[in-house]
């Protein structure tokens, strides 16, 4: 009965997760799908509203652009000059008129000029548009001061004969100043333009939207955006088909979307026959538990039945107890007997074990105190040999520190080197251009003395010449006195050239030795220089083997000093071991000192236990 019921309550287990599983996919295809319509409502929505903002902002610049045309011709010099008084028509014709409806009104609103460039006269603007022309007036300045004091013109839109129209308007005012308005009855010039299509079209592919319409009345289907006038009443519609930018994407994602359904639909297939399939084994478990249940209630009456074989047989125990009983007492005196004679041999063996015992604990402390003396010892050279160690990497700290200040030194002396060196190449470079130098001037000494020479023989023959002609003047007495007299000073020039010639072959044979003296010096210097050179390229080799044998001791020291700090750790860790030893020699004599103890303990509880076996 147990079983069936068991079998019922999980096949409605399984009914009732099927039911579930099936509700709740029903409830997220219901959910994902008014998901989806809200989104695409919204995103309908959406787009009416950029739409009706762009198709309101396209309006309001249309009126603007009402206002800014209407303002900045209305402010012009020539236009107060010829349109206020006796109205100029044929100006106003000329530079107002357009394709376009332009009027000139006055502050009552009567109409001054209203002509087309086509040469067409429109309707006054109080018949044409009476509601606007009465918005107007309500809106434009009517004095001076008024006037001036706008930054814009007027702009609106309102019915002009039946049809929604733009109106910009303005005083006519000065720009620069020239002429003043003659008093407050100001005049305006308005400008009035329809809802053209060529407008509308482009606005519609400006904003990439469906064709847009004008009427008077709202349209169904669609959106109708009204144009309202200044005070709020509508005075058409501007309507046009929106588009659904959320039912296009809806529908271009359908195909995905199905496939989606579709794909959750085989997970909840798939799921719902895992669960059925859970479910079967969970019924096949259920079995299996009830078949254990089964199997455990024919245990239990097996085990009750053991029970009662336990109970007859510790009956059958209890009778054999009495007889071990009985055993028991039987061979109680035969263990007396084997007591006594247990006594005795253990008496025995005591008497032969416990002096060896005794002669063991002593060899124990004997061993023991060697043991100690020779740790002592070996404390002492560890104490030592860690004390000698711990001064010999002192040792090696110095010599690391003065090895450090050496390569410092080596360094410093190989960059001076260098500097020297550097020094000593720039002197020799100088000293052999002073020798070039020297040799130039030696050259051009050279040649100063052979310049002086021949100015020498010049001053020797000019002054044969000068001899001859005194010969020759002397010769012909008078007649050639002054001939005579350019001898003399020609003889007297060539004797102060010869003198100022031999003069300047003195001082150059004077240079000419100091030259070759300096040349000869700047040799010797040279052969100095490169000597020196020679010594400092010596020096900087033995700084620079200094610098690799002081790197090589560097290294040295480093090892040595490593190895000095693996020989204090060393010597520290033998020192703990010796210390340790020590401690296991006074652990031997103290075990020694209880052996003795415990074999006299020994000797006299084996008496007493001799005692009782000997006693029973």
């Amino acid at each position: 009965m147990l079983r069936q019921d068991l079998f019922e309550r999980a096949r409605e287990s399984v009914r009732s997760g099927t039911v579930l599983l099936s509700a709740l996919a029903c409830l997220a295809l219901v959910t994902c799908g008014a998901l989806m319509l809200m989104l695409t409502h919204k995103l309908d929505a959406h787009a009416a509203e950029t739409e009706i903002a762009a198709v309101t902002a396209s309006v309001d610049e249309a009126v603007s652009t009402q206002r800014t045309s209407a303002y900045n011709t209305a402010r012009w010099d020539d236009a107060v000059s010829h349109l206020y008084g006796a109205l100029d028509p044929n100006w106003a014709f000329a530079n107002l008129s357009g394709t376009y409806r332009v009027f000139v009104i006055d502050d009552r609103g009567h109409t001054l000029f209203s002509r087309r460039a086509d040469g067409t006269i429109d309707p006054p603007l109080r018949q044409g548009a009476p509601a606007a022309a009465a918005q107007l007036q309500r809106l434009l300045p009517h004095d001076r001061t008024s006037a001036a004091r706008l930054t814009q013109g007027i702009g609106m839109v309102g019915l002009y004969q039946g049809r929604p129209a733009l109106f910009g308007a303005m005083a006519v005012t000065p720009l620069q100043g020239k002429v003043q308005v003659p008093s407050d009855r100001l005049r305006y010039l308005v400008y009035v333009d329809y809802f053209e299509a060529p407008l509308l079209r482009k606005w519609s592919a400006r904003f990439g939207m469906d064709p847009i319409a004008l009427s008077t009345t709202p349209r169904h289907g669609g959106i109708s955006l009204p144009v309202r006038d200044p005070d709020g009443r509508p005075v058409g519609w501007l309507s046009w088909r929106p588009k659904k930018p959320g039912h296009t994407a809806l529908a271009a994602i359908a195909p995905t979307l199905l496939l989606a359904v579709a794909g959750f639909a085989a997970i909840v297939v798939l799921l719902a026959r895992m669960l059925q399939s859970q479910q079967t084994a969970l019924l096949a478990r259920n079995e299996q538990q009830a078949a254990l249940t089964e199997e455990a209630e024919r245990l239990r009456a097996e085990a009750e039945r053991a029970l009662d074989g336990a109970q007859q047989a510790r009956r059958i125990a209890d009778e054999a107890a009495r007889q071990a009983v009985q055993d028991r007492e039987r061979h109680a005196q035969q263990l007396r007997e084997a007591a006594h004679e247990a006594g005795r041999s253990l008496r025995e063996a005591l008497a032969m074990t416990l002096p060896d015992l005794i002669r063991l604990a002593d060899r124990l402390d004997e061993g023991t105190d060697l043991a100690a003396a020779s740790t002592r010892v070996q404390a002492r050279h560890a104490e030592d040999v860690v004390r000698r160690t711990s001064e010999a990497a002192l040792s090696l700290e110095d010599i690391a520190f003065n090895t450090d200040r050496l390569a410092t030194a080596s360094a410093s002396i190989d960059g001076e080197t260098a500097k020297t060196r550097a020094a000593v190449s720039s002197a020799a470079g100088s000293s052999a251009a002073a020798a070039e130098a020297n040799a130039s001037l030696l050259h051009h000494v050279h040649t100063i003395g052979e310049a002086t020479a021949l100015i020498a023989g010049v001053a020797e023959q000019t002054n044969l010449l000068a001899l001859n002609a005194t010969i020759e003047a002397a010769r012909s007495h008078a007649e050639n006195a002054g001939f005579a007299v350019v001898a003399r000073e020609i003889k007297t020039l060539s004797q102060d050239t010869q003198g100022s010639a031999q003069l300047i072959n003195r001082r150059v044979t004077s240079v000419q030795q100091a030259v070759r003296d300096s040349v000869e010096l700047s040799r010797r210097i040279d052969a100095q220089l490169r000597q020196i050179h020679d010594h400092i390229a010596t020096a900087a080799d033995a700084a620079a083997q200094q610098a690799v044998a002081s790197g090589g001791i560097r290294s040295s020291v480093a090892a040595a000093r490593e190895q000095a700090l693996a020989v204090d750790t060393s010597m520290s860790e033998i020192s703990g071991a010796i210390a340790e030893l020590a401690g296991n020699a006074e652990a031997s004599r103290e075990i020694s000192r209880q052996m003795r103890a415990r074999a006299q303990q020994l000797r006299d509880d084996m008496d007493v236990i001799i005692r009782e076996l000997l006693a029973r």
